[in-house]
């Protein structure tokens, strides 16, 4: 904390929101991709996950890596979900290919078709020519 900031002032840096698009592993082994943000108030620390989707990575045809992306909360119409701080491992902000990879998976879910013929997500270059070919439209 800076000491000559006013509290109104720390109180106001405290409130500040800061969303980024995370990786996050949590304790039960599930890997998840999130728009996320911390919050801490008398009860802890906890993240609120927006629009989370788990990730698996899986073996394509010619041993390609890819991965297959499902709703984290499957039964749910929920768009935002409290973690609690001690159920999470890690933590990371990702890079531009797997925000496209994000943005991609969250509109198959959603039911726009961007898949392969076998409803597989492809692999990240493949997912890179499909999205280029939507933004081009």
């Amino acid at each position: 904390m800076n000491l000559l900031m006013s509290e109104s002032e720390t109180n106001m840096e405290e409130q500040k929101k800061v969303e980024f698009l995370a990786a996050i592993k949590l304790v039960s082994g599930e890997e998840i991709l999130a728009v996320t943000e911390h919050i801490h108030d008398e009860n802890g620390d906890y993240l609120i996950a927006q629009n989370p989707i788990e990730v698996e990575e899986v073996v394509l045809q010619g041993n390609k890596a890819g991965a297959k992306v499902s709703p984290w909360m499957k039964f749910s119409r929920e768009e935002e979900f409290l973690i609690p701080k001690d159920k999470v491992i890690t933590i990371v902000e990702v890079d531009t290919e797997v925000q496209i990879f994000y943005a991609m998976s969250l509109r198959r879910l959603n039911g726009d078709t961007i898949t392969d013929a076998t409803g597989r997500i492809s692999t990240v270059e493949e997912a890179r020519i499909k999205l280029n070919k939507i933004f081009e439209k």
